[in-house]
């Protein structure tokens, strides 16, 4: 069996496999039924598996299974970019890409994938969500995106609206995923278009069931090679202890969002490991920045500076997890200012600016959910005695939602967390604290100067120019306005059976298709 399963991979990854499956010879036959349906519990429903509307993690888990986009992200620690939808690209000037579109790709109903597809899926009909209204999280990285142009059944070109070096990125990223532009206007309303969304994937839907379960089948015929698995069933399974025991029980066959004390009850399993590690994204504390207290600049710093950021890491994550420095990452390559200076811990400059500020001590409450995020509680409890320890006094106030914490004014302190949908400044920190950002739409935090260099940014292609600009916005976020209390790098960490072949990636996202590691490097 390990020699067949080897070829299989081997077959999978050089896209051989899909072509026998088309000829329906007896190996293809057989291929196929070796495979079997991968049953994964995760923590929660994802709100839509239409990749413009959300980029919820529970979205992530399912859309990249059932969406291809025209150029992709290999997922290695440089997260370089390769052909997906489009075989090949070249720039035509400077906001303009033209794509050489592949030829026999179908989509889920049998369908033809043409540049009809992609002109529609970048137009304002798909892009901007019902009713056009904009209220998309797509628009966080392809609000840049003027029109597609078709130049025939199988070449497009781009437009930006501006010169954009990020372009290839863009497509690349969150948000830019094909749809089929028939069977969205068959569906005649978004409601009935998300119930059963229509993409290239290598597998496609078969059902939902709200708080409960997403099945989806295998997509024999996807361009990429045979999909691995018959069908993925995703079990809503919200409580990290009843993951745990489908796990252990056989119930599923891979759980996603364990947290660190899990691993050695996993590992005492033979026919069980623990994988994944760090991904493309930024846990932070998320400041209210307009309260009577948090609104001092000094009491922020000293908040970030009170906090032993290699102890927390060493007690909740066994130091798998890194210390960015700044709000950002290596993989931004020439956006990457690497000589930014590491977070600092600082007990007496943390003092120092308290005592400056005037801080008496007064209560700064922590808005708390309970572990939506692994090892949530822990880690807030270890800060708060941290921040004790320097005279801050943090309460911590339990919250059941977002809603909850959020509602205004907040005058709080709370848990969030920022992912890079494509490695850049624009696509990370703006995404947070540019003006339509997270902070700043909820009206906790506003920085002119900031707001302004991000639009220099959009339109700088010079990598110096940007360097320059990216080191004053670091500067902004970490000392001079600082919006938030930068955390750490983010981990997913998973437990799964062992011979289920897969590999993690650099993001939230679960790829069981052909292009997973786990298949290609075999």
């Amino acid at each position: 069996m390990s020699n067949f399963s080897l070829t299989r991979r081997q077959l999978i990854a050089t896209g051989v496999a899909s072509l026998l499956a088309a000829s329906g010879t007896p190996f293809a036959r057989a291929l196929a039924a070796e495979r079997k349906t991968l049953k994964i519990g995760m923590s929660g429903f994802p709100p839509a598996v239409e990749p413009v509307l959300y980029a919820h993690t529970a979205t992530r888990r399912i859309a990249p299974q059932m969406f291809d986009t025209l150029i992709a992200f290999d997922q290695t620690p440089e997260m370089g970019l390769r052909p997906g939808l489009a075989e090949r690209w070249e720039r035509v000037d400077g906001k303009s890409l033209r794509l050489l579109l592949r030829k026999g790709v179908t989509f889920h109903d049998g369908g033809p994938f043409t540049a009809e597809d992609v002109a529609f899926s970048f137009s304002p009909e798909h892009l901007l969500g019902p009713d056009m209204a904009g209220k998309v999280t797509a628009m966080q990285t392809m609000d840049t995106i003027a029109k597609v142009v078709i130049v025939d059944s199988h070449t497009v070109i781009v437009h930006a609206k501006a010169d954009d070096a990020l372009l290839e990125k863009r497509l690349a990223s969150w948000g830019s995923e094909i749809v089929s532009k028939r069977a969205f206007e068959a569906a005649g309303s978004w409601d009935a278009w998300t119930a059963a969304p229509v993409g290239t994937g290598p597998y496609r839907i078969v059902s939902q069931t709200l708080d409960v379960e997403v099945k989806l089948a295998a997509h024999d015929s996807y361009w990429g090679g045979l999909p691995p698995f018959s069908g993925i069933h995703f079990r809503v399974i919200p409580e990290l202890a009843s993951r745990m025991n489908a796990l252990l029980a056989g119930e599923v066959d891979f759980i996603t969002d364990i947290a660190p004390d899990m691993f050695a009850e996993i590992e005492k399993h033979p026919e069980l490991e623990v994988t994944g590690g760090p991904v493309q994204n930024i846990r932070y504390l998320a400041i209210d920045a307009t309260g009577p207290v948090l609104e001092k600049v000094g009491v922020r710093r000293a908040m970030s500076l009170g906090l032993d950021r290699k102890a927390l890491v060493q007690a909740l994550w066994q130091d798998r997890l890194p210390i960015p420095n700044g709000f950002q990452f290596p993989s931004f390559g020439e956006a990457y200012i690497e000589d930014f200076p590491a977070l600092a811990y600082d007990p007496d400059l943390a003092r120092k600016l308290l005592a400056e500020s005037g801080y008496n001590g007064e209560t700064i409450t922590y808005k708390l959910l309970n572990n939506y995020y692994p090892a949530q509680v822990s880690g807030a409890q270890i800060m708060v005695e941290m921040w004790r320890a320097v005279g801050i006094n943090v309460e911590i106030q339990m919250m059941e939602n977002f809603a909850q914490i959020q509602t205004k004014p907040v005058h709080a302190i709370y848990d969030s967390s920022s992912t890079a949908i494509f490695p850049d400044p624009l696509a990370h920190a703006w995404r947070e604290f540019g003006p339509k950002g997270t902070l700043p739409k909820g009206s906790i935090w506003k920085n002119e100067e900031y707001f302004g260099l991000g639009e220099k940014l959009k339109e700088s292609a010079d990598p110096q120019a940007r360097r320059s600009i990216i080191r004053r916005m670091l500067e902004i976020v970490d000392r001079d306005d600082p919006p938030c209390v930068i955390l750490h790098g983010s981990g997913q960490f998973y437990g799964k059976r062992k011979d289920v072949a897969w590999a993690p990636g650099q993001t939230l996202d679960l790829n069981f298709g052909p292009f997973n590691a786990a298949h290609t490097q075999n």
